[in-house]
């Protein structure tokens, strides 16, 4: 919702504005003065006794959390007569915001992020503290690559078994592990279902327990009953399509059963490339995120095409139907296959490359010989970069129908001799160029091929500027970009 801006303070800290409301508390931004640091204030709306024993046990359990997967909690207030959570500041966004508007996402992605939500359950369940709702909305992601796990209101630990809504199961239906939709003792393997499910959703775009009300989706989790991931999605790797159906395991004994073995599979199908620059990865996806697209998770097409088969007396019919539409689907594909698509073959000695063809996501890119595809004919934009290095390469792609043409990306990162040297004031600003994050000034020697180069520089408290320019072969440039606080 929109930010309103307030000068208002509550008890210390200075109310910035509001960012946010849930079912049962208002999100402040705020300034600490005495730390000159940004934190969040959640306030406690509509108090009972419950409410209120729920929001400090939050406090105490997430006060005691040191992990960096895990939002730190600074302190507990009660004035004029409210109650409040003073928190770390996340500046991103939460994971059902990115769900909504960018799965499916690239598998290396969706690992990454997993794996972050399942070091920060190592932690707590290591401290017998189990969160019990597990859901893309209790998920911060940062722009500078963190992921965080919040609110543990909801959590039970060892010294405390009472629930927090007396007579009610707690959580959030679609995310429930089976013995949680029964009522039953929740382990650690009930949150690492949970993070099957958020897993599933972001290789897929959909969740794979839905249905018209709660009842219906608790059945459905009870029985077990979801489509497999390829059918939704058929580029999701074995690996990982192993990884979902291991926790989704109706029987605690068969699932996941302590975090450490889910981070051990997942750091096997992650390279470790890609791991090691994880908030870079990260950061930058996060970054690219557009909310005036909706992701297939909100095309009611989609659902209504994966819902399951209905009762046996219709399933003839459809299945003959399904056999048509599949005929008519795969002859239409191949002539469109045949007219329309071609791929491209990609040569690199880089180790620790990404790429980046038109605006999809970065992905990284293997050592040696990688065929990326299909892509509809026409002009194409490469662009490619490396983990270690600030050298970019781009160049434009001629795709031709039915045909595979090839690159090869150069080592070092240049085509030419063209070199770029950026510099702003004040120093230590993020240089986009070409819509790829290069790394913060002073950046020199930046290998670049002649042609437009659209440069984008941004710093938090000043204003962005983007300037484009056409670089010439042969030259250097000593580029200088004087920026403006947003007071000015």
């Amino acid at each position: 919702m929109p930010s309103q801006k307030t000068h208002d303070y509550i008890g210390s800290y200075k109310v910035l504005n509001k960012i946010g409301e849930g079912g049962m508390a208002l999100i402040y931004k705020a300034l600490q003065p005495s730390l000159k640091r940004t934190v969040v204030l959640k306030k406690l709306k509509d108090p009972n006794r419950e409410i209120i024993y729920r929001f400090k046990k939050e406090a105490l359990l997430s006060a005691s959390f040191h992990q960096e997967n895990l939002v730190a909690v600074y302190d507990f207030i009660y004035t004029n007569r409210s109650y409040y959570l003073v928190m770390e500041y996340v500046d991103g966004e939460d994971l059902r915001t990115v769900i909504d508007y960018m799965a499916p996402m690239p598998a290396h992605l969706a690992g990454l992020i997993v794996l972050g939500i399942v070091r920060g359950l190592e932690y707590t369940h290591a401290r017998n503290i189990i969160h019990r709702d597990i859901k893309p909305g209790n998920i911060l992601l940062s722009y500078s690559g963190d992921v965080k796990l919040i609110d543990f209101g909801v959590a039970k630990d060892d010294v405390s078994t009472r629930l927090t809504l007396t007579g009610m199961i707690v959580g959030t239906p679609a995310y429930m592990a089976p013995e949680q939709a029964n009522g039953e003792p929740l382990t650690a393997a009930s949150d690492l279902f949970s993070v099957g499910v958020l897993l599933y959703e972001l290789l897929t775009g959909v969740k794979p327990f839905y249905g018209e009300n709660n009842t219906e989706i608790l059945s459905k989790i009870i029985q077990n009953k979801y489509i497999k991931p390829e059918r939704i999605n058929p580029d999701i790797p074995r690996a990982f399509r192993k990884i979902i159906h291991k926790a989704l395991h109706k029987e605690t004994t068969n699932r996941y059963t302590n975090a450490t073995e889910m981070i051990s599979d997942l750091e096997k199908v992650i390279p470790w490339q890609v791991r090691s620059t994880k908030k870079q990865v990260i950061g930058r996806f996060l970054k690219d995120l557009d909310k005036t697209k909706s992701s297939s998770q909100t095309d009611p097409v989609k659902m209504q095409f994966f819902k399951a088969i209905p009762a046996w007396g219709w399933r003839s019919a459809q299945y003959a139907l399904t056999a048509l539409i599949i005929g008519l689907f795969l002859a239409q594909a191949w002539l469109f296959k045949e007219h329309q698509l071609g791929y491209v073959q990609l040569h690199t000695n880089q180790s620790q490359a990404f790429i980046r063809i038109d605006n999809r996501g970065i992905q990284p890119l293997s050592k040696g010989v990688t065929v990326l595809g299909p892509f509809v004919k026409g002009m194409h934009r490469l662009r490619a970069g490396s983990f270690q290095k600030a050298g970019i390469f781009i160049s434009d792609l001629l795709i031709w129908p039915g045909r595979t043409i090839k690159k090869t990306i150069p080592d070092p990162l240049t085509s030419d001799s063209l070199r770029l040297n950026l510099t702003t004031e004040p120093e230590d600003a993020e240089i986009f160029i070409n819509g790829v994050l290069l790394g913060r000034t002073p950046l020199s020697d930046v290998s670049m091929q002649s042609g437009p180069c659209v440069i984008k520089i941004r710093k938090a408290g000043y204003h962005s500027r983007e300037e484009t320019i056409r670089l010439v072969n042969g030259q250097n440039y000593q580029l200088l970009f004087n920026l403006k606080t947003v007071n000015e």
